[in-house]
């Protein structure tokens, strides 16, 4: 039971840390005038939604 929760713990702290980075990631591409891709579309689809956002994150 304590192996599912730390499992659980983990990869919730590796959805959120892929979150933070994608909103670090929109933010600069903001700030710096980026052109609109799709990629940058779908990351700022993703602040909201929290899954995708942690999911791009990472990439």
């Amino acid at each position: 039971m304590k192996g599912i929760i730390i499992l659980y713990v983990a990869t919730m702290v590796a959805a959120f840390y892929g979150w933070v980075i994608n909103l670090i990631d929109v933010i600069h591409a903001a700030t710096s005038g980026a052109p609109f891709t799709t990629m940058l579309i779908c990351r700022i689809v993703g602040i909201p939604l929290f899954g995708l956002g942690a999911i791009l994150g990472w990439f």
